[in-house]
């Protein structure tokens, strides 16, 4: 079947066939430079058992126990230097998993934190989910169905002053630890986030000051008025001597309709001593999430890590982090917060949609593969890695979380238990080979309302993956 997805129509080989040609024949003509980075080829296989709790066959909508999907993507990350100064780079996608039915595509799906349209929150009106990335993207990215497995994710122009950066055009977004910009760069990273932006960042030593203007969901809200505006400004300060970083980031949405006018702090720190490696991230949401002028919101993430290395063979990692759940005593306040989807803290759990409380959560196992995130829980990870040679490796970690507040008035709180093992082997130095098993035990949150109490049952699953970079 894979073999299969491999098939182009014509009209798609011959503009592949145009953009190769420019990119390559331009640089013989003028006195231009392009190189090519960080690409690589993924082929990943996933299946899942009893992804709705139940020992019944199909206990959520009729989906069922039992799913298995596939992602397949070649990812190219082209660079054109035009001069000393002056750059285009550019990153697409072909040969990707079309979004259809169970299959999943990188990219395709990123973002929708919940608000309070989607059940995640409470009521507090119609406040359009595409504030925080739409069914297309957090940016202005397209949804592939069918045959449509040629996109291009980013492509800006980049210029560099004796004093900063310039960038304009569709560009990567990564912040700090990742739990609200990822600009999901690692392979195995299901989405990607990117804006239309015109950035520049000053350059003062260590320390670098950055200003942005950002469309996004651009005609998905109101064709008729101006859709959603990001004016953002951060501080950043790298000393790579003390391997220290720190930086705050501070951005105002604006959106023409509902009163949207919402203020997010965005703050981060690592440091690394010796064999200790911290890093902390902590974001806040204020001001008016729309509909009404008497509607509030308060929405709070944090997120910190910690690594280990006991010896060169033997490290340890801990996560701990939490994220503000709705409250639903309180009609006219959004509070819940979600981390970026790329922000895993276990393969099942917060991970893919479990389970048949989606009224509750938002989410369950009708749907779509990766739909999950961290969102109302404190969550603890802590994990053991194992590297026998360059070519051979183990990781074992243990997952658990419990939401601060109820979902569902009466209900409990307990997310309950994961374990997941995984072992990697390098076949050829740019050829690697994983396997992840994960067992997740739910807790009583699963069980919905006290009046419903369901049974709830373990949930198992794997991936197994091939990755050849280039």
């Amino acid at each position: 079947m894979l073999l299969l997805q491999f098939v182009f129509s014509v009209k798609k080989i011959h503009f592949i066939l145009i953009f190769f040609s420019l990119f390559v024949a331009l640089p013989a003509f003028c006195d231009f430079s392009l190189y090519w980075h960080d690409n690589y080829f993924l082929v990943e296989g996933t299946g899942i058992s009893t992804a709705d709790l139940s020992k019944h066959s199909a206990a959520d909508n009729g989906t069922g126990n039992d799913r298995v999907y596939s992602t397949l993507k070649l990812r190219m990350k082209p660079s054109l230097g035009i001069t000393d100064r002056l750059s285009l780079h550019a990153m697409f996608d072909a040969f990707v998993t079309p979004n259809t039915t169970l299959s999943q595509e990188e990219g395709a799906r990123l973002g929708q934190l919940p608000t309070d349209a989607n059940n995640y929150g409470p009521t507090v009106g119609t406040l359009p989910r595409a504030l925080d990335g739409g069914i297309s993207g957090f940016g202005q990215s397209t949804v592939t169905t069918g045959d449509s497995n040629f996109l291009i994710k980013t492509a800006f122009l980049e210029y560099v002053s004796d004093w900063g950066i310039l960038k304009i055009g569709r560009q990567p977004r990564q912040w700090g630890l990742g739990i609200r910009y990822n600009s999901g760069e690692k392979p195995q990273d299901k989405f990607g986030d990117r804006t239309d932006s015109i950035a520049y960042e000053l350059g003062l030593g260590n320390i670098k000051l950055g200003l942005l203007y950002s469309k996004i969901a651009e005609g998905t809200i109101n064709s008729t008025k101006d859709d959603v505006n990001l004016y953002e400004t951060y501080a950043h300060w790298n000393d790579p001597e003390k391997d220290f970083d720190l930086g705050l980031l501070y951005t105002f949405m604006r959106h023409a309709d509902n009163f949207v006018k919402l203020n997010f702090f965005d703050a981060y720190v690592t440091k690394k001593i010796k064999k200790l490696k911290a890093g902390l991230e902590a974001v806040t949401t204020l001001g008016a999430p729309g509909t009404a002028k008497s509607n509030t919101a308060f929405q709070l993430g944090v997120a910190s890590e910690l690594s280990y290395d006991w010896t060169e063979v033997i490290s340890s990692t801990l996560k701990l982090g939490y994220a503000s759940a709705p409250d639903v005593s309180q009609a006219g306040r959004l509070t819940v917060f979600a981390f970026d989807r790329n922000y895993d803290i276990a393969f099942l759990m917060f991970n893919q949609g479990l389970g048949a409380i989606s009224t509750q959560t938002g989410v369950s196992a009708a749907s779509d593969p990766y739909t999950n995130t961290i969102f109302g829980a404190y969550y603890f990870n802590l994990g053991g890695n194992y590297t026998f040679n360059q070519r051979i490796g183990a990781n074992l970690n243990y997952a658990t979380a419990r939401a601060p507040l109820p979902l569902v008035s009466g209900g409990n709180k307990n997310y309950g238990n994961e374990v997941d093992v995984t072992g990697w082997y390098n076949f050829l130095e740019n050829l690697k080979f994983k396997v992840t098993t994960g067992f997740f035990l739910p807790g009583d949150l699963y069980k919905g309302s006290p009046t419903f109490n369901a049974t709830t049952n373990l949930c198992y699953g794997g991936v197994a993956s091939m990755l050849l970079t280039f």
